[in-house]
């Protein structure tokens, strides 16, 4: 058991993954589709962390992934509800909410929670502190939606996000 968890948890941020992402997906895509629910998943980039990295150096930016970490792991604590280290500063949360509405604002309290850690940033231009900007997908599953598609849209979001001003929600 230790070595199965292990295998599909990020050392540096204890979230899952990327390995584990690409698992979980698929099955979840799979059970709304079955179900005929809907499906939710956003993901998000820490703004201007290369610049974070060279001001303040890796150990801090080190420090800056884990605590983001920890706030993705306390908004991913209900059954079903998944967060997840896909690489370098880039996060992912599956999670499940009653609506579209609900969905943006899950993601929208999410954004607030990162910045209201305080971690100073002098060189993001969204604030003086460590920000993210996300790409939300909210979307009831048909014929035509894939896994793939569903990130593109998320990825898509975010790129979006980043691009109209950062530390942001950008709902595809």
């Amino acid at each position: 058991r230790a070595l199965k968890e292990l295998s599909i948890t990020d050392e540096m941020t204890k979230l899952y993954n990327r390995r584990y992402f690409n698992e979980v997906f698929k099955k979840e895509f799979n059970r709304a589709k079955r179900e005929n629910k809907s499906i939710s998943f956003l993901m998000l980039d820490v703004d201007h962390f290369k610049l974070y990295n060279d001001v303040y150096g890796h150990q801090k930016g080190d420090n800056v992934l884990s605590k983001i970490g920890g706030v993705l792991n306390s908004f991913s604590k209900r059954a079903g509800d998944f967060a997840f280290r896909l690489g370098g500063e880039e996060f992912g949360i599956i999670f499940h909410e009653n609506g579209a509405k609900q969905a943006l604002k899950f993601a929208n309290n999410l954004l607030k929670a990162v910045e209201s850690l305080k971690i100073p940033h002098a060189n993001n231009s969204a604030s003086k502190f460590v920000t993210v900007s996300i790409g939300l997908v909210y979307k009831n599953i048909d014929k035509t939606t894939t896994v793939v598609t569903i990130y593109k849209e998320a990825d898509d979001s975010l790129y979006e996000a980043k691009k109209s001003g950062r530390n942001r929600v950008v709902n595809c």
